[in-house]
């Protein structure tokens, strides 16, 4: 996949012969070089259709292939790097599509591409039956489908088609967006984006204006299990969760009433439906016919649980579910389903997914779960150090190992979204936030200083040393409590925070370590014994000097100390002396990631 010296001297010669010409930069060229070969047309055909020199809503080149009927709209990266293309995703999302297809016109200083294209588009519009966008690089389309945050900005895209079908009249025309290698695997499967499944008794309701509409009927287990299969924790990307763990009491009640219908034959499978609460989906797209829907892009919002527990109930019952009875009473297992027609990332989505998730406390954290950085956070992770990061809660728990090695993930733990914020605000010296984690998520401002998009640059190993430190902390306080005077004993039980966010510190200003402890405990989540018994040495030989010596300076501290008012410790300002000593001692400096 890599990039060969044949593209390079392909690009080098194209732009050597019509730079000049059209000018631009050399990248650009790589969008001439694709139109050519794809379409079988000349250089001269092909370049108005390209954008050069920049400046182009993200929609780098375009064709017309009239005799497919097809409008092509592509985003060109010369590189490997697949992750290259989110930004463009975000500006093709926010600006391309409404510049290109919706009222909005375009900025007369932006690329004439766009001009090109949109005189084009009405001189051929009733000629288009589908839109293609297509985002070419040189990379791996496998990491692609790994990639939770493309995942999420072409969802965002692909339900922008209701832009495309006003515009061609509200004519059914088709969107549809696709990532391509210039150096395609042969027979590369796509993800599957419609389903059909039974649903049965079906009434629908729809908002006053009509943009909205919800389904309510009676599915077949099976046939969201099959989605399931097939899609995998897809399924749930729009939940807040990702199902409780399978020994919770419910989930076993679940898998005892299916063994009673299917195995023990005790109860019909009526009983099932009386019995349970139903599930919530979200989609595109429904399609009504003889009591089969399709439906298109299929989300769970509630019923992750029910799904999870049905899948283990399969898989430990394999054995005995292979007769034709227990597969028919399998079969006519049902359960309550709405079905809410909506773009599945949108606010009004959101909201119906907080709604129907009530029976279990939700928290400011559920809620985050589907952020564009939190997905940004997990493609992170998996892609530099094959770590799982659970922006939902029991993700990496109701992943089976054959997704986890399709993700290529090799770590046995999983980064969780709550000790990974305490981590952030460790290192940024917000102690006293550390302790107030809903207000961190519920606050806008202060979720985003604690979410800082920087975080996503950098080495990764720098955030997972930052995160084990609050993964064997219990054992390095333990060392400070037997080691502290007697009147601060009790003071330093309660300096957790504190100390967490001075031993970070401490590792990123040892310039004679920090290399080989990023090399030795920053690619996983293992509780070294040397990484505890280093943190140890620092905690003692450095970092109690450090609070010793401030709170032993302060009278007022002192005061506190003896009354056993220890919320001071909590407090930014004392982190800020406190590095302010261990500058003066060690001249450390406050470092980030």
């Amino acid at each position: 996949m890599a990039i060969t010296p044949r593209d390079k001297k392909e690009l080098d010669q194209i732009y050597s012969d019509y730079s000049t010409k059209y000018e631009g930069r050399k990248e650009d060229y790589f969008a001439l070089l694709h139109l050519t070969k794809k379409f079988k047309i000349s250089v001269n055909e092909a370049a108005p259709c390209v954008a050069f020199g920049g400046r182009d809503y993200g929609i780098d080149a375009y064709w017309i292939d009239r005799q497919g009927r097809n409008l092509y709209l592509f985003q060109f990266k010369w590189s490997e790097d697949h992750n290259q293309f989110k930004e463009s995703l975000d500006r093709i999302s926010k600006d391309g599509f409404d510049v290109i297809f919706g009222e909005r016109s375009p900025d007369p200083n932006q690329n004439d591409v766009i001009h090109r294209l949109k005189a084009d588009l009405f001189e051929h519009q009733s000629l288009i039956d589908r839109v293609f966008m297509h985002f070419v690089f040189k990379g791996d389309t496998d990491a692609v489908e790994r990639s939770t945050g493309l995942a999420d900005r072409q969802e965002t895209l692909e339900n922008k088609r209701h832009l495309v079908r006003h515009f061609f009249d509200d004519r059914s025309v088709d969107l549809r967006v696709d990532f391509i290698s210039d150096i395609p695997k042969p027979g590369a499967p796509a993800i599957q984006a419609r389903f059909e499944i039974g649903f049965s008794d079906t009434v629908c309701r729809t908002t006053a204006d009509g943009k909205r509409a919800m389904y309510l009927g009676f599915v077949p287990l099976v046939d969201l299990h099959q989605i399931h299969k097939t899609i995998g924790q897809r399924f749930f990307s729009r939940n807040i969760r990702s199902g409780l763990s399978e020994n919770t009491p419910p989930n076993r009640k679940i898998r005892e009433a299916l063994s009673d219908i299917v195995i023990r034959c005790k109860e019909m499978p009526e009983v099932f439906t009386f019995n349970h609460n139903g599930v919530t989906l979200a989609a595109e797209r429904l399609e009504m016919q003889d009591g089969t829907a399709t439906i298109t892009v299929p989300r769970v919002l509630n019923g992750a649980q029910t799904l999870n527990s049905f899948a283990k109930f399969i898989e430990d019952s394999e054995a005995v579910l292979s007769s034709t009875e227990r597969q028919d009473l399998l079969q006519r297992i049902t359960v309550v389903a709405k079905v809410v027609i909506d773009d599945p990332s949108s606010d009004f989505i959101t909201r119906v997914t907080i709604s129907n998730n009530q029976q279990n406390p939700i928290e400011p954290w559920h809620l985050r779960a589907n952020d564009r950085i939190q997905c940004d956070l997990q493609d992170r992770f998996a892609e530099q150090l094959r770590i799982f990061y659970s922006r939902q809660e029991n993700a990496f728990q109701n992943m089976t190992w054959e997704e986890l090695e399709e993700l290529e993930i090799t770590e046995t733990k999983d980064l969780r979204i709550r000790p990974l914020a305490q981590t952030f605000l460790a290192v940024q010296g917000e102690i006293d936030r550390m302790s107030r984690l809903r207000e961190v998520f519920e606050q806008q401002k202060w979720y985003e200083d604690c979410f800082r998009g920087s975080y996503l640059k950098g080495d990764p190993r720098r955030i997972i040393l930052a995160y084990k430190v609050g993964l064997v902390l219990g054992t390095v306080m333990r060392k400070l409590e037997e080691r502290a005077a007697q009147w601060l004993e009790y003071a330093i039980t309660r300096s957790r925070n504190l100390t967490w966010a001075m031993l970070i510190q401490g590792m990123l200003n040892d310039e004679h370590h920090l290399r080989d402890l990023l090399e030795l405990y920053g690619n996983d989540l293992r509780k070294a014994a040397d990484f505890k018994e280093y943190l140890g040495t620092l905690a003692i030989g450095k970092i109690y000097p450090v609070v010793n010596a401030v709170l032993k300076a302060d009278e007022g501290y002192k005061s506190k100390i003896s009354e056993e008012r220890y919320s001071f410790l909590r407090t930014k300002e004392l982190f800020r002396r406190c590095m302010d000593e261990a500058y003066n001692r060690y001249e450390w400096s406050k470092k980030n990631f």
